[in-house]
């Protein structure tokens, strides 16, 4: 089976929107990579919508997971949410953020004891909670994330 084939098949499994940027990635990747070449282009999505698909997929190839729990509505998040992305480079290869719809996502919430917007968690590569704290910029996030 060609890469392209196993790429739209779990596409349609239900990949979540998050992986909207992975598929772009994929498409405008050179068609002559590899099926490991592709793989690795998958690893280095640093930033995500959160999913239980995208949390497994970055736990099962040794990513520490970051939750950012944000709201359109909040300030602080607006900002880290775009400071996120134009230092996208920065972030390192073994962190995978997770943003977590905090005012839809109540599943989340529940399970993680989220209880404000900009609540930020760092798990270990088995799910568990590390590190929480609220608030901060892109450079206490890493510094945050590096002290775990």
């Amino acid at each position: 089976m060609k890469p392209f084939n196993i790429f739209i098949i779990l596409s349609v499994l239900g990949i979540s929107a998050g992986f909207i940027f992975l598929k772009d990635a994929l498409k405008n990747a050179d068609p002559s990579l590899t099926w490991s070449d592709r793989q690795q282009l998958i690893n280095r999505i640093a930033y995500l919508d959160y999913s239980d698909t995208n949390k497994v997929h970055s736990q099962k190839f040794g990513k520490t997971v970051l939750f950012f729990a944000a709201t359109t509505w909040c300030q602080t998040c607006s900002e880290l949410d775009k400071e996120i992305r134009q230092r996208i480079g920065e972030i390192p290869a073994d962190l995978t953020i997770l943003k977590v719809d905090y005012d839809n996502d109540s599943e989340m919430k529940s399970n993680y004891r989220v209880t404000q917007q900009h609540t930020l968690i760092v798990l270990d590569k088995k799910g568990n909670e590390i590190k929480r704290w609220i608030g901060g910029n892109l450079d206490l996030l890493f510094q945050e994330v590096e002290a775990t």
